[in-house]
């Protein structure tokens, strides 16, 4: 996978997880979940896996939520294993 559309994700990925509102989160919560839709076949299952959970995180952080560090920290976790499996 190229670094544009890893910045691409991640971008999308802050833009959910920082969202005001679960209204304000659901565009980009669309275009992250196209984008990674169109990444399933190009990428080992383990790591879509992965991809699949930080958009889940990443949606549950969204919003004024009770425990947002705990999902943001979710998010991070995940997104480690996942960035660091497709930079190899």
């Amino acid at each position: 996978m190229d670094d544009k559309t890893l910045s691409e994700l991640r971008e999308l990925v802050d833009e959910v997880m920082y969202a005001p509102t679960k209204k304000d989160a659901q565009r980009p919560l669309r275009h992250l979940e196209f984008v990674a839709s169109g990444l399933k076949g190009t990428i080992d299952p383990y790591l879509s896996g992965k991809l699949s959970e930080v958009i889940v995180y990443a949606k549950e952080a969204s919003g004024r939520v009770n425990n947002k560090t705990h999902w943001m920290s979710c998010v991070e976790q995940c997104w480690y294993v996942f960035e660091n499996g497709v930079k190899r």
